[in-house]
């Protein structure tokens, strides 16, 4: 009989402890604040920003078909920066027009035109 009380106050005292231990010493849940959101937005509005684009679009800067194109290139490329965009491959073809259009200029400007045509297709 002392047993079964040694064994029972032994018990009350173990899970009273443990449970008094645990309650006293409860850690707060650590809290991970994750900013990478805003931090992505900060960059995208730097890579966005237009003060370049602004400069080289300006009317009196877009009088030739080149700076045309390079004002539309220049603009998809901003415009194509960013998490969500889909628009490299218009880009691509606004850049493949452009250097057309100077190997077009470049050849009919050099006294064997047909040489020069042929020496750039076949570079391609």
């Amino acid at each position: 009989m002392e047993i079964g009380i040694a064994l029972l106050v032994g018990l009350l005292v173990g899970v009273g402890s443990t449970v008094v231990g645990t309650k006293l010493h409860k850690e707060e849940p650590v809290v991970i604040e994750d900013k990478t959101s805003q931090v992505q937005q900060e960059v995208i509005k730097q890579l966005t920003d237009l003060d370049i684009v602004e400069k080289l679009c300006s009317p009196s800067n877009v009088e030739t078909t080149e700076n045309r194109l390079l004002c539309r290139e220049l603009s998809c490329l901003v415009y194509s920066r960013g998490i969500d965009s889909k628009t490299g491959e218009s880009c691509e073809e606004i850049q493949n027009l452009a250097n057309t259009v100077s190997l077009i200029d470049y050849c009919t400007k050099q006294e064997d035109t047909e040489k020069c045509f042929e020496v750039f297709w076949k570079r391609k």
